[in-house]
Formats: C-alpha cells, structure tokens, sequence
C-alpha cells in the first residue's frame, strides 16, 4: 500500500475506530488513559490510528525524533502510519479575472507518515508517563472557567447546568468535581454548535451524547472520573450508526478544549519522545 492508497485507507478506518470509540466508555476510558500515559503530542485521530496497528503502543516517534533521544529503531521493525496535515497554495483560473486580481487559496490535504514505538527501538532510557496529573479532578471551577470566553453563573438549582451559547450556568454542588464536569459538558454544547442553529437538524438525544461523551473524554483526560457520563454514554453502546456524523467531530471537540486547559500536555518535553 503507497502514498495516496494508504492516506485513503486510515482515514476510512479513522470514521470506523472513531464512531465505536464514543459509543463505549470503557474504551472511552481506556482511550483517554493512553493519552495521559504518553501520547499527548499526537491528535486523538492519530491516537486512534496508533491503537488500531499496535494495541500495545506506549509512546510513539518517528525514526529521526528517536535518534534525537539517543534511540535507534529496530532492524526489521514495521511502520506504524498516522496522518499529517499538509497544505499547498493555488490561483483559481478565472479568464474575466486579471492575473493579479486573482485570489490566492491555501488547499488542505492528508497525508501518511511512519513512526515507531519505544518498544521498536533500543538507546538509552526515556522516562515515560505523566506526572502532571494526580487525584480526582486537580483543576477548579474559576481556574477552567477562566480560560474561555463564556461568562459563568454558580446558582442553586436541581439541574447541574444549562447553557444559552453564551452563558454557561453550573449549579453548587459539594462535589466540585461534578461542577467541573458539568461546565465541561455545557461547553461542549456551545463548541459542537448545538446553541446557535447548526445542530437544528440533530435530536436531543444526539446532543446530550455528544455533549456528555465530549465532557468524559476530557474529564478522563485531566483524572476526573465521570461515572455518571459514563451510564449515559453506555446507554448508546451497539447504536454507533446513530452517530456515525458525531464520532469526529466529538474527538476534535474534546482536544480543542484540552489545548486550551492543559497546553502543556501537547508541549513536546526534553525528555519525552513525544
């Protein structure tokens, strides 16, 4: 399999790994414990890809970033693809336009790149893990809050919250790391356009899960555990083809929030290899 064969045939797969992963929290779980075991530089689509070839993967690189650590790969060792971003710049060719009037568009593409896991190499020794993370839910409300641009209400109501798209209302609870949770959760309504008309075509059930599985990935994530979410989420387990359209699109949600909160998880590190 070359070049374009193989872009086509990950990023199929990619749909398939994805609408089974959000539908299952176990693997839901599962997938958020491998990012915080070693896999923070890679994009959850690529995490995804990484499990699907190598169950086992810890940490990946590729063959030149290991060198870099005083690693070498493996003779004989097998590639494990990803995808890259890549992008190249076009002139439309109007002939009622003049050459210089002509708009400029930047085209976006896929495309594959191997890398290796620790354990296809040999060097010297790499500290693994993270550290950064201890105990059940180590981040505050006001600390979250404060990184978006959605003003917070705290108030006393039966419900955990609710959100207009612009305002994000979290009920006092003793549990702060349900609150947490739950502004996680209202956030992700707002990030997955369910407030501002685009989502008009989804049921009400599609939104809580895509709210709630987004929330989990990232409580799961920064060592918050949802069991709650995770009941909601297991509802839907086998219903996949339900969401197929989400399955993306909740992945993406949930990193674009985690770069926000925890950046320096995605930070290369001196001493990590990814």
């Amino acid at each position: 399999m070359k070049g374009k064969e193989r872009s086509k045939f990950l990023t199929d797969k990619l749909k398939d790994l994805a609408s089974n992963l959000v539908t299952d929290p176990e693997k839901l779980k599962a997938f958020a414990d491998r990012w915080r075991g070693g896999f923070r530089q890679y994009s959850f689509y690529n995490m995804l890809l990484i499990a699907f070839q190598r169950a086992d993967a810890t940490i990946c690189a590729g063959f030149n970033q290991w060198r870099k650590h005083n690693r070498s790969v493996n003779k004989g060792e097998a590639a494990l693809w990803i995808l890259a971003p890549g992008f190249f710049k076009t002139k439309p060719k109007d002939e009622d336009e003049d050459e210089d009037e002509q708009q400029e568009k930047t085209v976006s593409y896929f495309f594959s790149v191997p890398v290796f896991d620790i354990s296809q190499t040999s060097g010297e020794e790499l500290k693994i893990g993270n550290s950064m993370i201890s105990g059940n839910g180590d981040l505050s409300l006001d600390d979250v809050s404060s990184k978006f641009d959605y003003p917070l209400e705290v108030s006393n109501c039966l419900g955990d919250g609710s959100t207009d798209g612009h305002k994000i209302r979290v009920s006092n609870r003793q549990n702060k790391a349900q609150m947490v949770a739950t502004y996680f959760h209202e956030l992700s309504h707002i990030m997955l356009d369910h407030s501002n008309g685009r989502g008009d075509n989804l049921s009400r059930q599609v939104k809580e899960l895509e709210a709630e599985a987004t929330s989990f990935l990232v409580c799961s994530c920064l060592g918050i555990d949802n069991q709650g979410a995770a009941s909601y989420i297991g509802g839907w387990h086998g219903s996949s083809e339900k969401i197929d359209k989400s399955a993306i699109k909740i992945l993406g949600t949930a990193e674009k929030i985690l770069r926000v909160v925890k950046p320096e998880f995605f930070e290369r590190s001196k001493k990590e290899a990814c």
